[in-house]
């Protein structure tokens, strides 16, 4: 039981979870491989979505019988914890991860365990001293975990729970670490990144404090900040704008919107109506002309009208965010509207298609603006055949040809509607 493959579901705090496993393991001279070779196999798990979870469980149950041991770790084990220790040899909750090794040696004697403390790790204290992929220059920073929220609808907090933000000085140490050992592009992310801090006794550790700490680190990188609550980004959003004039961050904005209309926000108990998006966009486009807003949308809430939608469609319309994830309404046990009387499928998907094909139109017309003109990009990651990289604003450009983690001046030649085309230019 040596060599080892993580599969990794769901958001950034998950990816960030799985450097601390993986970095974990390789300290113990485990090794990681293909899934084909593994001895054990980690899938750390989401929960949001039914059909993911469906996908999760099959998959490891799959795995099993092709004689591989299975830990399952993630959100997912907290909120359907009996269904899956059925399907897995080893279950960790999102507070346990550090207990990983010892996982692997209880489950190599043929043995089971069953770890779900509702404990909360530092996990910025965790060294990742992990093999720079000469393909991605990116990693992933937990900031924070859990949130303020008391979202209706939402799973994650069943297994996250309360706010718990990591110590600054630990995730200053992690930042320089990976800078140092050749990273240029760093996530921050959490559940909700604008409530770091607030754990605290009068908020001395707000997000702001934190962000200008990291400007201060020396070297040439780039920082890409996580999503943010809307309600609760109110707060900080003066000191985050100036924060971000900074080169070392994107001009890249994430708030999780969810609806257009102020009867299915209060529902959702989201903390804010839909004037204070329009606000928060307005700040920031004076702020960053050419920023980056990404948003989520939920369609199909049970208690979503036509009206309610409409009113969805109309703010889309006016604030027409530059990436946009529309996600169809799943009922999760446990949540508050896991009783309410669900919204049938093909509402759903017509929902969906239409602020798809809204976004779709309107993207591609705003990104044809771009052809012709010189943008400065990171070149964060090689694909098969392609690089991709990012402007200052955090906006994705393929390019044919480039070196991993250069800053180069390229031109814009064509586009699609989720990502813009360039060419090098020489010296």
């Amino acid at each position: 039981m040596t060599k080892f493959h993580l599969i990794t579901y769901g958001c950034k705090l998950n990816h960030a979870d799985s450097e601390v496993m993986k970095s974990l393991l390789l300290a113990e001279n485990f090794e990681e491989t293909t899934l084909v070779e593994a001895d054990f196999v980690i899938i750390n798990t989401c929960g949001v979505v039914e059909k993911t979870e469906r996908k999760i469980l099959k998959q490891a149950e799959d795995l099993r019988k092709n004689n591989k041991k299975i830990i399952l770790t993630g959100c997912l084990v907290s909120i359907s914890e009996k269904i899956c220790e059925q399907v897995a040899d080893a279950v960790l909750g999102v507070g346990n991860i550090d207990f990983i090794v010892e996982a692997v040696q209880v489950i190599s004697k043929n043995k089971k365990l069953k770890l779900i403390e509702d404990k909360k790790i530092d996990k910025a204290l965790f060294q990742k001293k992990l093999k720079l992929d000469k393909t991605d220059i990116s990693s992933v920073v937990a900031i924070s975990e859990g949130c303020l929220g008391s979202c209706t609808y939402c799973a994650s907090k069943l297994a996250r729970k309360k706010i718990k933000s990591f110590k600054i000085n630990n995730i200053l140490k992690e930042i320089k670490e990976k800078i140092e050992f050749g990273f240029k592009e760093i996530h921050l992310t959490s559940q909700d990144l604008a409530v770091f801090g607030f754990d605290e006794k009068e908020h001395k550790l707000l997000l702001p404090q934190l962000l200008k700490s990291i400007s201060e680190i020396s070297g040439d990188f780039r920082i890409k900040l996580g999503m943010m609550n809307p309600g609760q980004t109110k707060v900080i959003f003066n000191d985050l704008l100036e924060i971000m004039k900074s080169d070392k961050f994107y001009k890249f904005l994430h708030i999780p919107i969810q609806s257009g209309s102020d009867s299915v926000l209060k529902n959702m108990k989201r903390g804010y109506k839909a004037a204070d998006v329009i606000d928060l966009t307005k700040r920031f486009r004076k702020e960053f002309p050419d920023g980056i807003l990404a948003t989520d949308i939920i369609v199909g809430h049970p208690t979503e009208t036509d009206d309610d939608f409409q009113n969805t469609v109309k703010l889309i319309n006016k604030i027409q965010p530059d990436v946009l994830h529309v996600f169809k309404f799943s009922k999760r046990k446990g949540t508050e509207d896991y009783d309410l009387k669900d919204c049938p499928d093909r509402i759903k998907k017509d929902r969906s298609r239409v602020l798809n094909n809204i976004f779709k139109k309107y993207n591609l017309k705003n990104n044809k603006k771009l052809i012709k003109t010189e943008q400065e990009i990171l070149v964060v990651k090689k694909n098969k055949e392609s690089f991709l990289g990012r402007t200052s604003n955090g906006q994705a450009i393929v390019l044919k040809k480039a070196i991993i983690g250069d800053f180069i001046r390229v031109k814009i030649v064509d586009c699609k509607w989720n990502y813009l085309i360039g060419e090098v230019i020489k010296a």
